[in-house]
């Protein structure tokens, strides 16, 4: 990942980021993270690519103490602004991989939506790993991942770039991503200790693609997976 590009787009990174949070139609995130019990006395929040500090800012109030990880420090300075004089956030500036052995196994709830995305199979590796080992025993993650299935749906309707078998898909000139199939995130999260207890579809408008909505798509719209997942007691 080039940080300087990034630290480039700072003040539009709302704008060319997808904010899972902001565009989901049906309220699902919110219904995942009232399904977690957290104790704004004492629970911990990590979140793991907080951009800037959308979550944090919607969900916080319910953790005592919080954790927001971002890879570019000019995002996590609009992320500081944006929640002006909260006192228990900890930002750190650094790579999602490494984070685990600053934060260590704390997270009542870590967070991790549409980061996990690199073509790079030895760097995702390295991301579940860190969300894994940033999660307390008995901890929760919540992850939102691109669905392969969703972008199958749309390459058909829409003659978007076709996934490749691997779900690797060009976004443009520059970007890669990767998508997921619904078994492949359960498969991957149980390799590193994570046990799915609950996983769906999260929904977002049609212009989250770049297009408008196809009238052969009827109700439909496209989606990315969203789980929760529970790590398995040490």
């Amino acid at each position: 990942m080039d940080r300087r590009k990034w630290n480039r787009h700072a003040d539009d990174f709302d704008d060319r980021v997808f904010n899972i949070a902001r565009t989901d139609l049906t309220g699902v995130v919110d219904s995942y993270v009232n399904s977690v019990s957290a104790s704004p006395a004492s629970s911990v929040l990590v979140d793991l690519g907080c951009g800037t500090g959308s979550f944090i800012k919607k969900f916080g109030h319910r953790f005592h103490e919080i954790v927001g990880v971002e890879f570019a420090s000019r995002i996590i300075a609009r992320a500081k602004k944006s929640l002006g004089t909260s006192t228990n956030v900890d930002w750190l500036t650094m790579d999602l991989g490494e984070a685990a052995k600053v934060i260590g196994p704390r997270a009542d709830l870590t967070t991790c939506l549409n980061v996990v995305t690199s073509p790079s199979a030895a760097q995702r590796r390295r991301m579940w790993a860190s969300i894994a080992r940033t999660t307390k025993p008995c901890g929760h993650a919540l992850i939102v991942v691109p669905s392969f299935e969703s972008e199958m749906m749309v390459h058909e309707v829409a003659d978007s770039p076709r996934p490749s078998a691997a779900g690797i898909v060009r976004i443009d000139d520059e970007a890669r991503q990767k998508f997921y199939r619904k078994d492949e995130l359960v498969a991957e999260l149980a390799s590193h200790g994570l046990k799915t207890r609950r996983i769906g579809k999260v929904f977002y408008p049609w212009a989250e693609e770049g297009l408008r909505k196809p009238r052969a798509v009827g109700n439909r719209h496209p989606w990315g997976w969203i789980c929760l997942a529970r790590r398995v007691a040490a």
